[in-house]
Parts: C-alpha cells; sequence; structure tokens
C-alpha cells in the first residue's frame, strides 16, 4: 500500500505569515497591504576607466535622474562571493585534452592562481537593483477600488461571501497596479538609458529567486 504525499508548495502556511508578500503576479510583487512592487535588475559601467569629462556628466545625469522621478524608488546593491567554479571547471577540462605538456602545465598552474586569488582576495559580485512601488494611497482608482473593496466585503459578511466579486475586484485592483508600475519602470529605463545603463524587470521565476537568494 503506498501513501500519497502532497507536494509541498514554496512557502507553507506557518513561513507565509511572516512573509511581507502575498502573491507574485506575473513580474508583480503583491504586498500583504495591497501594494504592489517591481523590480528592475540593472547593468553597470566602469567609472574609473571613463575619463574625467565622462564622469562628470554620469554624475550630473544620475542627479538629474534622481530630481526628475516623482515617485519613491529604492535601490538595492547585493554582493556575493563570486562564484567561478564553472570557469574552473572548463579551464580544467582544457588541460585534460592539452596535447602540449608545457601549455598543460601552464594551465593547472593558472587554475591554482585563479583558485587563491579568489580565497585570499575575497573578491565579491555585485548585483544592483531598483524596486518601483504603488502604494494604495498613491493610487486614485486604486484607493476606490480598494473603498469598494471593503464595502462589497461589509455586504458579504451580511449576505454570504460572494468569492467571485472579490476576485474581480482584486484583478482589477492588481491591473491598476501594473499599469502604473509599467509607466515608472519606463521612465527609470529611458532615463538610465543617458548614462549607458540598462534596466530589466525580473519575471516571475527572477523574482522567486531574488526573494529567496
Amino acid at each position: 500500500m503506498s501513501v500519497k504525499t502532497e507536494k509541498k508548495p514554496l512557502w507553507d502556511s506557518s513561513t507565509q505569515r511572516y512573509l511581507p508578500f502575498s502573491q507574485i503576479r506575473d513580474n508583480t510583487i503583491i504586498m500583504k497591504d495591497n501594494s504592489a512592487r517591481i523590480i528592475l535588475k540593472c547593468s553597470t559601467i566602469n567609472f574609473l576607466l571613463k575619463s574625467t569629462q565622462e564622469q562628470d556628466a554620469i554624475i550630473m545625469s544620475f542627479q538629474r535622474f534622481l530630481n526628475s522621478i516623482d515617485f519613491p524608488i529604492q535601490i538595492i546593491i547585493r554582493s556575493s562571493k563570486l562564484d567561478i567554479d564553472t570557469y574552473l571547471s572548463k579551464l580544467n577540462s582544457m588541460a585534460v585534452n592539452q596535447k602540449n605538456p608545457l601549455l598543460q602545465q601552464q594551465t593547472y598552474e593558472y587554475i591554482e592562481y585563479l583558485k587563491k586569488l579568489i580565497e585570499i582576495a575575497q573578491i565579491m559580485k555585485k548585483e544592483f537593483y531598483i524596486a518601483i512601488p504603488i502604494d494604495q494611497e498613491e493610487n486614485k482608482s486604486v484607493r476606490n477600488l480598494s473603498i469598494i473593496w471593503r464595502f462589497k466585503n461589509f455586504w458579504a459578511s451580511i449576505n454570504w461571501a460572494d468569492d467571485i466579486l472579490k476576485l474581480k475586484l482584486q484583478i482589477k485592483n492588481i491591473n491598476s497596479q501594473k499599469k502604473w508600475l509599467s509607466q515608472r519602470a519606463n521612465v527609470i529605463k529611458t532615463s538610465l538609458e543617458s548614462i549607458w545603463i540598462k534596466a530589466q524587470e525580473l519575471n516571475k521565476n527572477e523574482l522567486v529567486k531574488f526573494l529567496t537568494d
């Protein structure tokens, strides 16, 4: 006799109580207070390799970018130890297949050099993100939906629960938030392009990894 085991969700109910968000829909994080967030991952530029004039232009452009936005953002910097295991594995395969003994020895020495360099220098990989929020208070249409939702919930408590109506209002609320977030994301992307930085929205799978790492 076999026992059927139920597959556990990514977050069980006991864990989810402590999380600030309730769900991830498409590329949007829905918070428990009915606000929403999207996350942009930003490319990087090597500021130190730029000329003095280019550095000044970048600083001025970034200042204009910060002064131009009329909504809050959060800049997130994540640091993690550089993982070069895949690269080292590739080098090792090349060394094994190397016919020239001298080149083979030099490849092995280079692998050992990289290992010691990473261990001693503690080289870190940095990733840059921008979190863009939309809160109930910022969007009149979303706020009105919230008021309607509370009224409907009150009415439903008297006349039994109306799950279909609640679901429709929830979807309408989320779609309204996604529209505003998309407009804000476009503003951010366009502004950052002036300083040669590309920003891309994280999709659902990337958001799950972002939130669980």
